[in-house]
């Protein structure tokens, strides 16, 4: 854990506050430690009780200083050293790494691990070392100055850590396991659990749902018995070491009883012995239990270092970076690409798209369309051949000077949980009001605020769900037209709108592609024709990757026998 902990946060305050700890129990053992003389002082003759009142009530003090710095800084370092440092290091990394990286798996991971990870990992420093450091380091004090009153009864205290350590590596590798066969389990219940929801309709439709899901009650019954499994598992060692601990104390309690008798061992030192001895059997009882925190933090840390180890694609060097390419030109010269090394997606595209033109790319779903559109804003890097912009190599244009020449309007669009305005000005930070309303009369957005209660000021909730599709899109246009890039890539924006919003977004799109370099992804007629080249992609046979079948204008394809012309009459047909 310390190595990576080592890599992800600052580990030199993690020890320091470590150094903190082991003091702080070093300095209680000895506070606990005055009490056999003070006890044999106040119990005896009192001879000299004076001076050991004083000693414990000093040790005592420097204690309770100890301990009460120590808290406060493991607070600060719980939220300063940990949790902001690493939610600031996956914020960072997340802002470097590609839009290719991004999909529902590693989103989940970012957003677990900006939250349930990192809460985590602040136990560490406030709960995590405290407790360890009280459970074995003042054992380990106390068990040397009860040497000093009778060597047996320290040695069979120094004896009991063979066997708990033991228990304790049993404890640790039994945790692991039980601990990632329940996450298991409980990742399929939640499949299952989404399933279930999802099919509502279904379910309902066919009585399902009144008599129960039989894959949903199987994989709650598993999970049900991993979890107890786990416990069984986890319970074990814990009861053992436990009972090692009980155990150990009953040997000394009966041995130095025996040495009381024996008159080799004073009854006082005997009761002060027996009540340090006492101080130490709960916190070391229950340090067993830290074992699976310690485990916790472990898993924590290496779903921090998936996401911080992960590598953006590589940036150009100095002397070979492009940062204005001479014109806005897009141009793929035989390209290959796949998701997954050796089985591409597309196969050898050549297609150039040149300043002030619309390309419409059009074929069937998974023909590799809108991978074609993320190529160009480098999302990923191609396996072969090359995507240029002017003539330049993507790879050789810095990631926030293509991003600056390029406006992307998605099918999907996200909003934040802001103001319409702040939605819009995401664009251009910089823009005044002045050309936010400018940009939303020309995505005809001025419509949909006027018609709001708050205008511009309306929130829009999480992801935009208190606007329609048809209005998100909107918004989605007006940051396109506040952006003012040069170059358009539009992913089926119209695919699932009503038929009035469809006409408003094309209308509206026929200005914003003026004069820019635009690439559509395109199903419906009212794209394609206003189009000056379309390229069909179809995938080769048995499934392989996708090539461009047919390039040319609308008309001129329409009017020849081939997959476009098809496409057509299967959509004038439905």
């Amino acid at each position: 854990m310390w190595t990576l902990m080592a890599r992800m946060v600052g580990i030199k305050e993690l020890r320091k506050l470590t150094l903190i700890f082991v003091t702080f129990a070093v300095a209680q053992g000895l506070a606990l430690t005055l009490m056999i003389p003070f006890l044999r002082s106040f119990l005896g003759n009192r001879e000299g009780l004076g001076g050991w009142l004083a000693a414990v009530l000093v040790a005592g003090a420097a204690t309770l200083a100890l301990g009460t710095y120590g808290m406060i800084a493991s607070y600060k370092i719980s939220v300063y050293e940990v949790c902001d440092v690493l939610i600031r290091r996956i914020a960072d990394k997340a802002l470097k790494l590609p839009l290719g990286w991004f999909d529902a798996s590693t989103e989940a991971a970012v957003a677990s691990a900006v939250s349930r990870e990192v809460n985590t990992l602040s136990h560490v420093a406030s709960i995590v070392i405290p407790a360890l450091c009280n459970a074995f380091v003042v054992p380990a004090v106390m068990t040397v100055s009860v040497a000093f009153v009778d060597w047996r009864l320290a040695l069979i205290l120094f004896l009991t850590t063979v066997p708990l350590r033991q228990v304790w590596r049993i404890m640790r590798r039994v945790s692991n396991e039980s601990h990632e066969a329940s996450t298991r389990a409980g990742i399929k219940a939640a499949g299952r659990l989404i399933e279930f929801a999802r099919l509502q309709p279904v379910l309902r439709a066919t009585g399902v749902a009144s008599r129960g899901w039989e894959p949903l009650e199987r994989e709650l019954a598993e999970e049900n018995e991993s979890v107890h499994r786990a416990l069984k598992a986890v319970g074990r060692p814990a009861m053992l070491f436990t009972l090692t601990v009980q155990a150990a104390f009953a040997l000394v309690l009966a041995v130095g009883l025996s040495s009381v008798l024996g008159g080799s061992l004073d009854a006082v030192g005997y009761l002060a012995v027996m009540t340090i001895c006492a101080r130490m059997v709960a916190p070391l009882s229950v340090s067993i239990l830290y074992s699976d925190e310690v485990h916790n933090s472990e898993v924590a840390l290496r779903a921090v270092a998936h996401i911080i180890d992960s590598q953006p694609l590589p940036e150009p060097g100095a002397d070979e970076a492009v940062t204005d390419p001479p014109s806005n030109d897009v141009e793929f010269a035989d390209v290959t690409f796949g998701y997954e090394e050796g089985r591409p997606v597309v196969e050898a595209i050549d297609l150039r798209v040149g300043t002030g033109e619309i390309t419409a790319l059009v074929g069937p779903s998974g023909a590799g369309k809108s991978t074609l559109l993320r190529l160009i804003a480098r999302f990923w890097d191609v396996d072969g051949g090359s995507v240029s912009v002017g003539g330049v190599d993507v790879r050789k244009i810095p990631t926030e000077a293509l991003m600056s020449m390029m406006s992307m309007v998605f099918q999907e669009v996200f909003l934040f949980d802001t103001t319409i305005r702040e939605n819009v000005r995401m664009a251009r930070p910089g823009a005044a009001d002045a050309e936010l309303e400018e940009a939303a009369r020309r995505a005809r957005l001025d419509r949909v605020i006027q018609a709001l209660p708050n205008g511009w000021d309306t929130e829009v909730g999480q992801g935009g769900l208190k606007l329609s599709g048809g209005e998100r899109q909107r918004v989605s246009i007006a940051r396109a037209f506040l952006k003012d890039a040069p170059i358009l890539l539009l992913d089926e924006i119209t695919s699932a709108l009503d038929g009035e919003n469809e006409a408003a977004i094309t209308e509206v799109m026929r200005e914003l592609a003026r004069g820019r370099t635009v690439v559509v992804v395109a199903h419906r007629l009212s794209t394609i024709r206003d189009a000056d080249h379309v390229a069909f992609l179809e995938p080769s046979d048995g499934g392989g990757p996708a090539r461009i079948v047919q390039f040319g204008s609308p008309e001129e394809l329409a009017s020849r026998e081939g997959p476009f012309k098809e496409f057509l009459r299967a959509s004038m047909q439905a």
